[in-house]
């Protein structure tokens, strides 16, 4: 045996978690959670489990009693990383939903100054909205408009929450509806 694999006695074991950085990898989980997920399934997964497995565990298993505080403050980051999925996801939603009402009443004024929809959403700036927003939301995947111009259908399209739930507005029938 090496003299680094003997432990010093004299010398007393530093007690679980007492590193600087103990919270780090929790954190840089959480960012990553709140940061990939936007759709919020991978959060509903680890809620469940962290609740149904780890809080029990934590609290009444016995070789846990020494780092109970800790994995409770670990629980803790790992329930609010959830709660700010979720409350992205919510402001994503609404977001997404103004920006859209904002270039449906601009190809509303567009009709009414032209007696029809445009066949672009570029003919609407300046003079119907100041400029067409590049995003939908704030989601890191693909988030902007799409319109669809036919000569008996136009339709402003955008990804609610990637990789799926794509929102589709119809112009002639006033009507959301959804593609998946």
């Amino acid at each position: 045996m090496t003299s680094e694999a003997i432990k010093d006695p004299a010398k007393p074991a530093k007690p679980y978690g007492s590193r600087p950085t103990r919270w780090i990898r929790p954190i840089l989980l959480a960012l990553l959670l709140v940061a990939l997920d936007g759709q919020g399934i991978i959060a509903l997964l680890l809620g469940v489990f962290l609740i149904l497995v780890y809080l029990p565990r934590s609290l009444i298993a016995r070789k846990f009693a020494g780092i109970r505080k800790e994995r409770l403050i670990r629980l803790s980051i790992y329930l609010l990383a959830i709660a700010m999925v979720f409350g992205l996801r919510s402001f994503n939603t609404s977001l997404a939903k103004e920006r859209a009402d904002q270039i449906i009443a601009a190809a509303d004024r567009f009709k009414a100054a032209n007696g029809q929809y445009p066949e672009r959403l570029d003919q609407l700036v300046p003079q119907f909205i100041p400029e067409i927003p590049a995003r939908a939301n704030l989601a890191l995947w693909d988030s902007g408009f799409r319109y669809f111009s036919t000569p008996e259908r136009h339709m402003l399209m955008y990804v609610a929450m990637p990789p799926f739930d794509r929102r589709t507005y119809t112009f002639e029938t006033r009507q959301w509806g959804r593609l998946d």
